[in-house]
């Protein structure tokens, strides 16, 4: 994950580490390698997403307009994005304080970076790069309940800071196996929405494999299950819509009173 001590109403303009004018920060030069590792990765997992990835991630890849031609810029794919639910995407240097992360979400903003990872990287980074912010994180944006979801996610981590309360590390573990590895039944079976599968090579075929143990969802098992970003992911949780995303996450945080 990645992220404040700030209350869940923190303006933009007040956030650290970010650049609160996306339009006005430079755009980077990229170079014909970089160009050809953005096309290659954004072909390569076109051809697995057909029956895998689910059918809300793919209409809304398609309205945020990414494309293998050319590396997207930050601005563009945030007026795309505000333009539809009002959030935005906003430049960092890399990975943010959990703090600053949960306050940037429950005001709207999704940090992303700008550069892009190396050849010898091509299969796997630990740390994100843009492919996997912009391809990975940055449609679902556009999905009202998946977003809005996203939102009370960055108002509980807030909330948990300001309380010195154990969320701080369920929090971490429910992102990991919602956001970025997350499942979800769909009437052609299970489909994928997490980032971090959506944006692996590997993880697209494994994830839906029998060689990984698919759990219901729950808030509280998710909380409790540790993770390790190392390896490739052998357990999952499953949901069934978003609308369960969003509606029983609104009352696990009443219930821990971090609502």
């Amino acid at each position: 994950m990645q992220s404040t001590d700030f209350p869940a109403s923190t303006s933009k303009t007040s956030l650290p580490h970010v650049k609160t004018d996306i339009h006005h920060t430079p755009i980077p030069a990229y170079s014909a390698c970089e160009c050809e590792t953005w096309r290659y990765l954004l072909s390569r997992q076109q051809t697995q997403w057909p029956d895998r990835a689910c059918d809300e991630y793919l209409e809304a890849l398609e309205a945020t307009g990414l494309s293998p031609a050319s590396i997207p810029q930050l601005a563009d794919i945030s007026d795309s994005i505000q333009h539809q639910t009002g959030w935005t995407i906003e430049r960092v240097d890399g990975i943010v304080p959990d703090q600053i992360f949960f306050a940037m979400l429950a005001a709207r903003v999704f940090p992303s970076t700008d550069f892009i990872r190396k050849p010898e990287d091509i299969d796997y980074t630990p740390a994100p790069d843009m492919f996997h912010d912009l391809v990975g994180h940055a449609p679902l944006l556009t999905h009202p309940r998946f977003s809005n979801f996203f939102q009370r996610f960055g108002e509980a981590g807030s909330a948990a800071f300001a309380q010195n309360h154990p969320a701080r590390v369920w929090l971490a573990r429910i992102y990991w196996y919602s956001v970025e590895f997350g499942l979800i039944r769909s009437r052609q079976g299970l489909r994928i929405y997490g980032a971090g599968i959506l944006s692996s090579h590997q993880e697209v075929s494994y994830s839906l494999s029998d060689a990984t143990t698919k759990h219901r969802f729950d808030l509280d098992h998710m909380a409790q299950t540790p993770y390790d970003v190392w390896h490739m992911q052998d357990t999952l949780f499953v949901i069934d819509s978003f609308d369960q995303l969003e509606n029983e996450f609104a009352r696990w945080t009443a219930h821990h009173g971090l609502a």
